[in-house]
This record gives structure tokens, C-alpha cells and sequence, in this order.
């Protein structure tokens, strides 16, 4: 029996997919992942042992040494390799065959891929074991490459070889880890490109071992990835990958130093916008009944540490389900599934900012929405250490340099907070005649309720519960058949107040509790400015 432990879940999904293909007489091949357990498995009946590590020993270092020391006293062969591209001299080091051996070994894995994975049992069977079932050495997949995503037809696989997209649409592209592709976890990128060509736009899909800068001999530094999609004159990006920033001498964000700095400059230089679709490391019911969503690392890795980049964050749409019980390969395997309205949801997301690159600057439409928190003239855009004032002054000033129109900028922050103040303010739940005539747009009550009436239960029960039925009974015109909104209408640029998340004698605690639904015209606010 030849026991592979690996703590990637693609590798263990490549292996199961290649179980079948081994010939007749081949020895009982079974698994475990280390980041699963807390001890080292048994290794009665086992004739070999290869372990594979991403982040090498430490990542299980009391486990490794008491399956190292059993094998030795069993003089069961121990195969120990690490997890990234170069090999892992600790690693190498604690192996009992060969350096050979070992180093072939980590070849075979660092390749990746089934067939890879096919390989390297057999060359363990018979460099090890000494059978002779034969083996071929290990085949190099590119580091970064196309992917021919499963579902396109043939006149779009025709415009992408001619390096055009199907009746002139935007291109958006799809960029994932080499990993994925390697153990054929490649079901969720599929369903993004598919959801992306609903959208109406083509998916340009990217396989990358990292976003990382790659150093030249000349010393200049470039990204693979980023130089396919610059080619292919994509209009937008999704990523599934992590973030890419990095500070000069090679750090990340958690070895940042004050003298240091982020750089994501090849990421930037792409010109288009970046969208973050982050993955949930759980399962899909798991996360759904979980009130924080995304684990607290989901978060850091998949969120908080790529914002750093400047990329605008998506809603997780993959999560990792058990797609087989283990059976005969002794230990459950994971594999990434998606859920299909978030699926659509990202594909809508990035087929509208695909689309909004086309649009001259002068005919885009921009809203500048101010905090209010809470809800009082005194505290229009409050934010603490910051002038929101004279940066939104600054900020219109900016649009109107780059093209964007936008008419009748207040002279300066306190003319603006002046304008702003003596319109609608949220201040109180009542609306006076004067303050509904000032409003800068309304939303038909109508309109409202046929929106509403399309949300799931779910949703709308929460809402109904603490603020009755649409549309509500706060910020409404004197006849009730519109909610009414304010801020400034500048052209094409509207400064506005973003509404109260509730009301009554606490109106501050509703700002900070998870489990009261936003009232009626918060939502109504978002749809108005959506359409």
C-alpha cells in the first residue's frame, strides 16, 4: 500500500480522479489530509509513504516527526517533499530514500496535474517498491496559460482564436490558481464563465501560479497573467486569486514596515477594474447559517488584505463541498462548487463595469454618498480624522478635470454642507412639505413594491416584521405615492446622504445591529440610484 498525504485539496482531488487508471496488481493506494487531523495516521499494511506540505513541516511538524519515526522503525520508505515550486531542503532532508528519489518526487508534484500524480505512484512502485510497472517522467504544465472553459460554443471558441469577442463585446477576464486546473477543480471557473456569457459579455479565462511580480535577469519584473489579459484587451477582471501587492524587499502585509510600501502597480497598470470574487473555505449550508458569513481568514485573505490592491470586493461565490465519502482512498474529498444567483451576481457586477469602460467619461453618471451617523444636520458626512467637505469639494473638482460633467461645484466645503443642510436631512422620521418639494429625486411607490415583491421571502419577511409593508411610512411625498431622496444634482454627479438604517429611541444602536433588516426606504434608496 502506498500512503499520499497532502494538505491541498486539489491534490487529493487529482488523485481521485486517476485511481481507476492504475494497471492490475498496482498496490492499494490511499489518503489523508494532514490539515485534517491532529496526529499521524496508522501505517499498518503501508509499504510507502510520500507526504506533501504546503508551508513545509511547521505546518505539522509534532504529526510529521511521529509518522517520520514510525516509518523508520517500521522500514516503511518516507517520502517527504514540500509545497512550493523549488524544493524544500528541511523537507528533502527527513526523507529515508534517496536525494533522488525525493527530488523526483517533489517534480512529479510541483508539476501537478492527475497524469503527474498517475506518474508518481508508479515511479514510487517501482524506484521504491521495486515493481515494474514503468513510469514516464514528469510533464511540465505552464505556469500561467489559457483555459478552454467547458460550455463556450464554437463561434465563440472561433472569435477568441481570431483575438476578437463574439458581436463586439466586452471582454472580462477570469484569473484562477494553476492549482485549480492541475486537479481538474475547474467546475467553478466554468460556471463564472458561463454566468459571465449570460451577462453579455466573453470571459477570458487565466490560469497563474501567482500574481506575483516575476524578476528578470535585467531586474525589470513582470506578470504573466497580467500580460495574457493586457493582450486580449480585457475591459474588466474577476479574481479568485489572493492579493498581489508586496513591499520591495519581498514581504507582505504582515511583515510591512512603516518605511515600506504596498505595491500592486502592475495590477493598476492593467487600466481596468479589478473585481475580487472571494471563496468560502466551508461549506455553502455552513456559511449560510453562520450570521458572520465568511470565516474570520476568508475575510483577511479573500477581503480585507486584497482592498490593499484597489480591488473593488465581490460576494464569495464558491465554496468547498465534499464531492466523494473517501471509499477506497480512505479520506473525503473536497472540491469547489458554486452557488448560482451569486454566480450571476459576480457575472453581473463585472459585465457592468466591462460595459462602463466603454462609456465616455462625459455620459457617465457618478453618485458621491455622504455618511450620516447619525442622522443630524450636525454630522453630514461625519468621518472621524477626515474633512469630507473639502475632499468631496476636491473630489468634484477631479471628476470635472477628467472629463466627467459635473456643473455648479459649491466654492468650497462649507457651501456645500450648507446646500446639503438646508434640503432634506434625515434629521427626523417626519417630512415636511418644504423638505419633500427640495428633494433631488423620488422613487414611485409602485415601482418600489413590484421590486420588493420580487425578493425571497426570506428577505422580505425580516423587513415586513419591523417596518411594515412597502413602502414604508417615513420620507414619503405629502400624497404617498413616492419616496423622495436628497442631496445636490450636479449634472451627471450627485452628492447625497445615505438614509437611516432605522429609527425610534435608539437610532444610533440600529446602525450596529446585525439582526435588524435596513426599513423600506433604505432599500428604496439603492434602487433609485441603481436605475
Amino acid at each position: 500500500m502506498i500512503l499520499l498525504l497532502s494538505n491541498a485539496d486539489t491534490e487529493l482531488l487529482a488523485l481521485r480522479t486517476i485511481l481507476h487508471r492504475l494497471p492490475a496488481g498496482f498496490p492499494e493506494v490511499r489518503a489523508a489530509n494532514p490539515a485534517t487531523r491532529t496526529d499521524a495516521p496508522p501505517i499498518d499494511g503501508v509499504d510507502a509513504v510520500v507526504i506533501r506540505l504546503l508551508g513545509g513541516r511547521s505546518a505539522w511538524e509534532a504529526p510529521f516527526d511521529r509518522l517520520r519515526a514510525a516509518c523508520v522503525e517500521a522500514g516503511v520508505p518516507f517520502v517527504a517533499v514540500g509545497g512550493e515550486a523549488t524544493p524544500d531542503p528541511e523537507m528533502a532532508a527527513r526523507s529515508t530514500v534517496t536525494t533522488g528519489i525525493a527530488t523526483e518526487a517533489h517534480r512529479y508534484l510541483a508539476a501537478g496535474g492527475p497524469d503527474n500524480v498517475e506518474q508518481l505512484l508508479r515511479f514510487v512502485a517501482d524506484t521504491v517498491l521495486f515493481h515494474g510497472f514503468g513510469f514516464d517522467p514528469p510533464t511540465p504544465v505552464p505556469m500561467t496559460g489559457r483555459y478552454e472553459w467547458r460550455g463556450r460554443s464554437a463561434t465563440t471558441a472561433a472569435a477568441q482564436s481570431s483575438g476578437d469577442a463574439p458581436d463586439g463585446r466586452p471582454k472580462v477576464g477570469v484569473v484562477f490558481y494553476r492549482a485549480h486546473l492541475l486537479a481538474g477543480n475547474t467546475q467553478f471557473v466554468d460556471d463564472l464563465c458561463a454566468g459571465l456569457d449570460a451577462a453579455g459579455v466573453e470571459p477570458v479565462p487565466v490560469y497563474c501560479y501567482s500574481l506575483r511580480p516575476e524578476r528578470a535577469d535585467d531586474g525589470t519584473s513582470r506578470v504573466p497573467a497580467l500580460d495574457l489579459l493586457r493582450a486580449e484587451g480585457v475591459d474588466a477582471l474577476v479574481t479568485c486569486v489572493l492579493a498581489m501587492g508586496s513591499t520591495g524587499s519581498g514581504g507582505t502585509a504582515a511583515t510591512l514596515s512603516p518605511d515600506e510600501a504596498w505595491d500592486a502597480g502592475e495590477l493598476a497598470a492593467l487600466g481596468v477594474p479589478v473585481l475580487q470574487a472571494p471563496s468560502c473555505n466551508r461549506p455553502r449550508v455552513e456559511w449560510a447559517d453562520d450570521e458572520a458569513g465568511l470565516t474570520p481568514l476568508d475575510v483577511a485573505t479573500g477581503v480585507a488584505i486584497p482592498e490593499f490592491d484597489g480591488r473593488i470586493i465581490g460576494p464569495a461565490f464558491s465554496f468547498k463541498e465534499t464531492v466523494d465519502d473517501g471509499g477506497t482512498l480512505g479520506t473525503p474529498v473536497v472540491a469547489s462548487r458554486t452557488d448560482p444567483d451569486r454566480v450571476r451576481r459576480v457575472a453581473g457586477l463585472a459585465a457592468r463595469l466591462a460595459r462602463l469602460r466603454h462609456t465616455p467619461e462625459a455620459g457617465k453618471r457618478v453618485a458621491i454618498v455622504l455618511s450620516a451617523y447619525p442622522t443630524k444636520r450636525s454630522r453630514l458626512g461625519n468621518a472621524v480624522g477626515l474633512d469630507t467637505p473639502a475632499s468631496t469639494i476636491r473630489l468634484l473638482h477631479a471628476l470635472r478635470d477628467a472629463g466627467y460633467r459635473v456643473d455648479g461645484i459649491p466654492v468650497d466645503g462649507d457651501a456645500l454642507m450648507a446646500a446639503l443642510a438646508d434640503r432634506l436631512t434625515y434629521e427626523t422620521p417626519e417630512l415636511s412639505p418644504e423638505e419633500a418639494a427640495l428633494a433631488v429625486g423620488s422613487l414611485p411607490a409602485a415601482s418600489y413594491e413590484a421590486w420588493f415583491a420580487g425578493l425571497p421571502e426570506a428577505a422580505r419577511a425580516p423587513v415586513e416584521a419591523v417596518w411594515g409593508p412597502p413602502p414604508g411610512s417615513v420620507y414619503l411625498d405629502p400624497e404617498g405615492t413616492s419616496l423622495v431622496f436628497p442631496g445636490l444634482d450636479l449634472g451627471n454627479v450627485l452628492v447625497t446622504i445615505q438614509p437611516p438604517r432605522g429609527f425610534g429611541s435608539d437610532p444610533i444602536g440600529t446602525y450596529h445591529a446585525p439582526d435588524i433588516p435596513p426599513p423600506h426606504h433604505y432599500l428604496a434608496f439603492y434602487r433609485w440610484l441603481d436605475e
